[in-house]
């Protein structure tokens, strides 16, 4: 939920960025605008230091706000959940036992006005009514029927769902595919672009996307693998490390503009390091810390307490039982974590948006000091701000898919091939 209210750039797309109210406020049709399409549209526009320029940055913090109390409602929800079942283990039935009773008693209730209430919203109130019917008669009906029926039609529900997904993922593909085939050539891929972006290629683009990738995993692994060494191996669980992991919790869910805004803030206004490749880099490195500090943690906390007492017992330091037993036997699992890291990092904009990237340039930078293209900021301002260049448009997006899809391959390649190693 956290990285559905942060998500900027689709919104902007799709959902306009119209500074008005729905009339009537039911009107799911009618173009809004959100905190996080203000902030990418207007930040950019804003003159440093005046009133405009720190009323985004209060946009930014109540953005923040919002996400933080979303993300610390699930992490406590989820905390609560695990204390029931620990509980429930150990004490058998009890307290826990009538918690468990009172959610089974609340969630049908919960489960009528929640669907009826977002009906009411989309569509009209016979709608919501109708479906209101529905789900009441099937509350009311659920004991008569026998438990193979039951089982018949939750199997089924479970299949549709899964189809469903397979279905939307099919369109978007089809549709990705088929109108971007026609824009590759090997002058699409290797020239900078001509005309707006309209005729010529996006071959500084595809480079500047390697670029910032590999920056970021440069900046944020070594630092990731370190805090989940010292969180696993050197410290015991306590109040330090609870606050560490909820801290990189909550990161993680922090909205990718404000990450931008902070690039923009500290590294190219406070650091002086100007729009450029560097400041991208960094600011992406910072965006996927948490998921490597998580994943890896996790990947170490898989590895059998034996092998670690067993080199212990033959004499090796705390240090060399890391490095020469656990890390080789994590890299699996790190590995992992630095494949969603990298598909974070590809297709985010808002991060490198006020940081990094132009829209056009015919060399590439000389250094890290020097702005770049990207594959996702050059197909933003294709979709949003260039008419006529439908055929460029669907060509970026289809050489960014096959870009993720092939470091992603790439990563699942190595991984697979650490994994036939490890043994224990």
């Amino acid at each position: 939920m956290g990285r559905a209210i942060g998500e900027t750039m689709a919104v902007i797309m799709v959902a306009g960025n119209a500074a008005i109210i729905p009339d009537p406020i039911t009107n799911a049709l009618s173009p809004v605008r959100t905190l996080t399409g203000t902030l990418g549209i207007e930040m950019g526009e804003a003159a440093v230091g005046s009133a405009h320029y720190h009323a985004l940055f209060g946009v930014a913090v109540v953005l923040l706000a919002i996400t933080l109390a979303v993300n610390m409602c699930a992490r406590m929800i989820l905390q609560r959940i695990q204390e029931r079942h620990e509980g429930a283990a150990g004490a058998g039935y009890g307290p826990i036992r009538a918690g468990i009773d009172l959610i089974r008693l609340y969630t049908p209730i919960f489960l009528l006005i929640v669907p009826s209430g977002l009906l009411a919203v989309a569509a009209d109130l016979r709608t919501a009514a109708l479906a209101l019917a529905v789900v009441l008669g099937f509350f009311l009906l659920r004991e008569r029927v026998s438990p193979k029926i039951s089982q018949k039609i939750a199997f089924g529900l479970i299949t549709s769902s899964a189809l469903i997904v397979l279905l939307i993922l099919g369109i978007i593909l089809f549709d990705i595919i088929s109108n971007g085939l026609p824009a590759l050539s090997w002058e699409f891929l290797t020239e900078p672009p001509r005309n707006l972006g309209r005729e010529g290629g996006i071959g500084p683009a595809i480079l500047g996307t390697l670029y910032l990738i590999g920056g970021a995993i440069l900046v944020a692994l070594p630092i990731g693998i370190g805090a989940a060494i010292y969180l696993n191996e050197y410290t015991t669980e306590g109040r330090v490390t609870r606050t560490i992991r909820a801290g990189a919790d909550l990161l993680n869910g922090t909205p990718s503009i404000v990450f931008g805004l902070f690039g923009f803030a500290f590294l190219v206004l406070f650091l002086n390091l100007g729009v450029s490749l560097l400041a991208g880099q960094i600011t992406l490195g910072l965006m996927i810390l948490p998921t490597i500090i998580r994943t890896t943690e996790e990947a170490l906390k898989a590895i059998p307490d034996s092998l670690r007492e067993g080199s212990l017992a033959l004499g090796a330091t705390r240090w060399q039982t890391i490095s020469r037993v656990i890390l080789p036997s994590a890299v699996p699992g790190i590995l992992t974590g630095t494949i969603l890291s990298i598909g974070r990092a590809a297709g985010e904009t808002a991060p490198i948006l006020f940081t990094a990237v132009v829209f056009s340039r015919r060399l590439l930078p000389t250094s890290v000091f020097e702005p770049v293209m990207a594959l996702p900021y050059h197909l933003f301002i294709l979709a949003t701000n260039v008419p006529g260049a439908e055929r460029n448009q669907y060509g970026t997006a289809l050489v960014l898919l096959m870009l993720v899809v092939g470091v992603y391959l790439t990563a699942i390649l190595i991984r697979n091939r650490y994994q036939k190693t490890v043994t224990w």
